[in-house]
């Protein structure tokens, strides 16, 4: 299911100059100019989730600007997966209704969850502890939180233990401080929703509704190629995913946007290396697109000639640049302004130590800061044993990866909007990726042995 684009595409792209234009060229887009642009064309209420209309607008936005930017452009897409898709029709949105006083919260669907039919369902909410048949269980927010700094969450299990008891339905807690809600995929046989609702619901009668289906679905994948300069064969992949639960301007509307403004300006600088852009689709889903990509890559014929040992190294945005919000909004409130450095940023890379001080001496040179961690500590405690990233698979191919990851208590909600940003700091992520990647070119840096990935 690929497709090249070829110059044509580029020149469609570009629009006739007049006297005017040529007297004030255009200003290059910043990764905010992209970020904006990315949050247009995934609007509500499925935003930019894996295979779903939006993603493929932004799929094509992407391709379009790599186009432009005179990468040979891959439209690699991935077919013959599902995806659950919530049901928002008129009648069918995801609901909780208290029965006693008719009070409606607010809610999200599960996902991966069985259906309830459009009038919902009636149960009694219960404690986890209590939960008899017929009852819907309570699932705290302390054992959902869905940021990834909590390693306390344990959601899945605890509404396996209400299936296991007879609960025929799931009420997660949400966010009550910041009113959000945010996304938790169940792999269970019952209803679920989550909702901003207080403890006070258990006890209480209520009518539960979450309709959708696991429907087919393509990963968009979008993949530039800027071929390496004679007489060098190496490539540096720049990627990142671009799907997202919400709005998801942190994770990772952020990071597509700066892979995009950082490939602009490596094909300005012509770094003495290729660069293979990657921007992928279903990472939030299971690194579907990912996970295909590498597989190609390590294929015979490689994507377009690429093969996975002709690279260098993994230069990966995810999640890189956010405000830490529970510290700067007291800073701010305040001073009226943020703090100049405030972000709960770990800078990830593998055993390589080469690339481990250019990673981060290249970062802070652009003011880009963060705790050093090693992949195989970061898979230890924040990872639960993986990259939880599209880097996986090249890290576990013995590819160097560098990964700034920042974290922020908005992560996964629908509260993961444009003010969860810092622009400036994007900006200098996104510089300093490309920094990074045109220095790689020269450094000597070699695959990660077997025993240290």
């Amino acid at each position: 299911m690929r497709r090249v684009l070829v110059g044509a595409v580029a020149i469609a792209l570009c629009v006739t100059a007049t006297p005017a234009m040529a007297r004030a060229p255009m200003r290059a887009p910043t990764a905010a100019d992209h970020l904006a642009e990315i949050l247009r064309l995934s609007p509500a209420p499925e935003y930019r989730r894996f295979g779903t209309a939006a993603m493929g607008r932004v799929a094509g936005y992407a391709a379009g600007q790599l186009a432009k930017d005179h990468y040979e452009v891959v439209r690699d897409d991935v077919g013959g997966l599902d995806r659950w898709a919530v049901d928002y029709g008129r009648g069918h949105r995801p609901s909780l209704v208290r029965l006693a006083d008719r009070h409606a919260f607010k809610t999200e669907s599960a996902f991966d969850i069985a259906s309830t039919p459009s009038t919902g369902i009636e149960c009694t909410v219960k404690k986890l502890a209590d939960v008899g048949p017929g009852d819907c269980g309570f699932v705290p927010f302390s054992d959902g939180s869905p940021e990834w700094k909590n390693v306390t969450f344990n959601a899945p299990a605890d509404v396996a233990s209400i299936v296991s008891k007879g609960g025929v339905g799931a009420v997660v807690q949400g966010d009550t401080t910041r009113n959000l809600v945010y996304s938790v995929r169940l792999h269970t046989s019952i209803p679920a929703v989550v909702s901003v609702v207080g403890d006070d619901i258990v006890g209480q009668r209520v009518r539960l509704r979450a309709m959708g289906a696991s429907v087919p679905a393509v990963a968009h994948n979008v993949i530039g190629i800027l071929r390496p300069p004679v007489g060098a064969s190496q490539y540096v992949a720049l990627m990142g995913h671009m799907d997202g639960w919400f709005q998801a301007a942190a994770d990772n509307g952020g990071g597509a946007a700066g892979v995009l403004r950082a490939a602009d300006e490596l094909e300005a600088s012509h770094p003495g290396v290729g660069v293979l852009v990657a921007l992928f689709d279903g990472e939030e889903y299971g690194l579907l697109g990912s996970k295909r990509f590498a597989a190609e890559l390590s294929s015979p014929g490689g994507v377009d000639g690429v093969q996975m040992s002709e690279l260098k190294a993994v230069m990966n945005l995810d999640a890189s640049s956010a405000r830490a919000s529970e510290v700067q909004d007291p800073v701010r409130s305040v001073a009226g302004h943020d703090a100049p450095i405030f972000s709960w940023r770990a800078m990830v890379f593998s055993e390589e130590p080469t690339l481990a001080s250019l990673f981060i001496s290249t970062f802070a040179a652009h003011g880009v800061f963060g705790l050093p961690v090693t992949s195989k500590v970061a898979k230890a405690t924040i990872g639960g044993g993986s990259w939880r990233t599209d880097a996986q698979w090249f890290g576990d191919a013995g590819v160097p990866v560098a990964w700034p990851v920042a974290g922020y208590p908005e992560y996964h909600t629908d509260g993961d909007l444009p003010s969860a940003m810092d622009k400036h700091d994007l900006d200098a992520v996104a510089d300093a990726a490309a920094d990074f990647v045109g220095k790689v070119a020269t450094a000597p840096i070699g695959p990660v042995p077997e025993q240290l990935r």
